[in-house]
């Protein structure tokens, strides 16, 4: 079985005779990578690139550089497509075999900066090129790089995302990859969460590098793919989903998983004083769960959790009871990216007096976690500065991160520095300022 899934209470216990509220963390943990030298799962990728006016200079060409670091780091058997759009489409690569890369990497060089943004039309012909052969891919995706908003052809966010959304189901996926201060965030992320990808973004086109890379690493060390999580609470138990995911008749939508990491979620259960009886009467049913998915062989899987059943205490021993010190640091983490977003909403409007009362109820969800007090450090500078676009951006990407992000399995101690998160894996690296690239120092700007 490539996950396991674990359901795991904040405090282990009841409290007789009232109404308990009780958060717990759902864990879809899988396997340590195999041994080197295992099979690697093929890759089926569509590079999209925006070539519009403003991408002209500096931007296109670190674009250009990051597309052939991605193509040399490719194995021959993998599959490339590039398509670049302005307010017209082009393929200088239909998607085929890596092999033999000097012919890509001239393509590449000859991308020119154009017109205007037909974004939709040029995330449909990279779709259409990893779609070619879906059929026998291990992993199909599209990457789309965009550093402004979609003004040419389809525009509408939400039919734009419903076009991802039944790709992914196809068996496409899509990330995206914003650049700069101007580019629709709102829309790119819906386009990532609906196509089953990643939204990533950078302030510059050299702080791109960190998030290709983290989407690299992720997709060789893929264990798990299309995971959905379901959660049944016991009778007259109400259960709140306090990650901002996506829901689908199937559950709601967790990350894909690599090997060595989990997802999780952290829901609230409220459980009504007529579903507790007496102190030591029993263990009281609470919830079950299961996350179906998509193993690194492509085939479907289903991973039941152990059913939650908790006792019931007298106040006395209810209170020496302690909490659980990784569910307690979870559930801080998705309070402090709920406020995020909060804040990111209030920026977009230039509401700074909410935007303060927002920073200022984020330190206390922060305190005692180094790294949320390191990011709304990077927060409140950009707010003392009135940066309406970066802080809009910043708080948005930072909450979305936040809400779906892997950890790495059984990270019981909150130990952060910027010198340890740099020897991970991309895809577990927490970062400080989501729009730039950690490992490279730089001036405050």
């Amino acid at each position: 079985m490539t996950l396991t899934l674990s359901l795991q209470p904040r405090r282990p216990a009841l409290l007789a005779g009232l109404d308990n509220a009780l958060e717990v963390l759902a864990r879809a943990e899988a396997a340590p990578a195999p041994e080197a030298g295992g099979h690697r799962r093929r890759l089926d990728l569509a590079l999209v690139i925006d070539r519009s006016g403003s991408m002209a200079g500096q931007p296109l060409a670190e674009a250009k550089r990051l597309a052939a670091e991605m193509v040399a780091r490719l194995d021959p058997r993998d599959r490339i497509a590039i398509v670049t759009y302005d307010d017209e489409v082009q393929v200088p690569v239909p998607s085929r075999p890596v092999g033999e890369r000097a012919s890509i990497l001239a393509a590449i060089a000859g991308i020119e900066a154009g017109g205007s943004t037909a974004l939709h039309a040029g995330w449909a012909a990279g779709a259409e090129e990893a779609a070619r052969a879906v059929a026998e891919a291990d992993v199909a995706r599209v990457l789309l790089l965009s550093d402004g908003c979609a003004n040419h052809g389809l525009t509408d966010p939400d039919r734009i995302a419903a076009h991802c959304r039944k790709m992914a189901e196809a068996g496409v996926s899509t990330s995206t990859y914003g650049l700069g201060r101007h580019f629709n965030e709102e829309l790119m992320h819906a386009m990532a969460a609906a196509g089953g990808g990643i939204a990533r973004y950078g302030e510059t086109a050299a702080d791109l590098a960190e998030p290709f890379e983290e989407e690299f690493d992720l997709l060789q060390a893929l264990a798990a793919r299309r995971v959905r999580l379901r959660l049944r609470p016991g009778p007259g138990i109400a259960c709140e989903m306090l990650n901002a995911l996506g829901e689908g008749p199937d559950g709601w939508r967790l990350p894909d998983v690599a090997h060595g990491s989990e997802a999780w979620a952290v829901v609230r259960l409220r459980v009504p004083a007529a579903c507790v009886p007496q102190a030591g009467a029993g263990p009281v049913p609470l919830l079950s769960g299961e996350v179906t998915f998509l193993d690194s062989d492509g085939r479907e899987q289903v991973s039941r959790a152990r059913l939650l059943a908790l006792p019931v205490l007298a106040p006395a021993a209810f209170a020496a009871v302690a909490e659980d010190p990784l569910v307690a640091r979870r559930a801080g983490e998705v309070r402090f990216a709920r406020i995020e977003a909060a804040a990111a909403a209030a920026a977009r409007l230039g509401d700074w007096a909410e935007v303060d009362r927002l920073l200022a109820e984020a330190r206390e969800a922060a305190e005692g976690q180094p790294w949320l007090e390191a990011s709304l450090a990077a927060l409140e500078a950009l707010g003392r500065r009135r940066e309406r676009e970066r802080l809009a951006k910043e708080a948005f990407y930072g909450a979305a991160a936040r809400m779906a992000r892997l950890a790495e399995s059984g990270d019981a101690e909150d130990v952060f520095s910027l010198d340890l998160e740099a020897v991970k894996p991309g895809f577990l690296r927490r970062k400080i300022m989501q729009g730039r690239d950690s490992r490279r120092p730089r001036d405050e700007r």
